[in-house]
């Protein structure tokens, strides 16, 4: 759970309202760990960062800490409007 705990962490501290983070997790076959990120649509451009880089940052912080439980990390930021079979769909183009 450290994982997770550091995520949740990390991304209170970059929004203006912490209060509306919402974090999933889904353990996923071959220890995959899939991470979904909902923060208040104020504050997703915080998250993502220029370019995508504070979230590339995150990710790349996160799978060096999960090699150690020899675990692999995906985390997303997704919108509230999405539904399942979006995030899905999203899942399955990157793969």
């Amino acid at each position: 759970m450290a994982i997770q705990d550091a995520v949740k962490s990390i991304v209170e501290s970059l929004v203006t309202h912490p209060e509306d983070v919402e974090i999933t997790y889904d353990e996923l076959e071959d220890a995959r760990l899939r991470i979904n990120i909902k923060v208040n649509p104020e504050d997703r451009g915080r998250v993502i960062g220029r370019q995508g880089k504070t979230i590339n940052a995150l990710r790349t912080v996160m799978k060096a800490a999960a090699v150690k439980t020899n675990q692999r990390i995906n985390i997303k930021v997704v919108e509230e409007e999405n539904s399942e079979d979006s995030e899905v769909e999203r899942y399955a183009e990157e793969a």
